[in-house]
């Protein structure tokens, strides 16, 4: 299977409909509520040693969006994935960064570059050096 065509279809489907990314919140508190909502721990050791942490980002027009990290810990914890938080009816979903910025309605303001924090303080995170402070 050709990964662009698949890519090409995923997109097509979200176009037509379009997933509810949440987030835009003037306070960080509304983000970590959205996350406490979800039943996954704050820190989960993934099985190549990565860690998938939940994060708030602070994007550029300084509103928050509660996210997943996926860190590289071979690497002091850089990030190697950021998927935000959709809204499907009752449930969460998650969706890349990537794909998820072209249905944040913004209109012209750009979410990049973000800071972030995770919820929780990661050990051998070099990335993070003023914990809880956004980086």
């Amino acid at each position: 299977m050709n990964n662009s065509n698949t890519t090409n279809d995923i997109l097509t489907q979200l176009a037509a409909n379009p997933p509810k990314v949440i987030g835009g919140y003037k306070k960080s508190g509304w983000a970590v509520k959205t996350l406490e909502k979800i039943s996954n721990d704050s820190i989960e050791i993934e099985p190549d040693g990565n860690i998938t942490a939940k994060a708030i980002l602070l994007a550029t027009d300084q509103s928050y969006y509660p996210a997943f990290l996926t860190l590289d810990m071979k690497n002091g914890a850089k990030i190697i994935g950021v998927y935000l938080i959709t809204d499907n009816k009752d449930t969460f979903g998650l969706i890349p960064f990537e794909i998820a910025r072209d249905f944040i309605d913004k209109g012209e303001i750009e979410l990049t570059p973000f800071r972030y924090r995770t919820l929780e303080k990661i050990d051998g995170d070099t990335f993070q050096q003023n914990w809880p402070d956004f980086s």
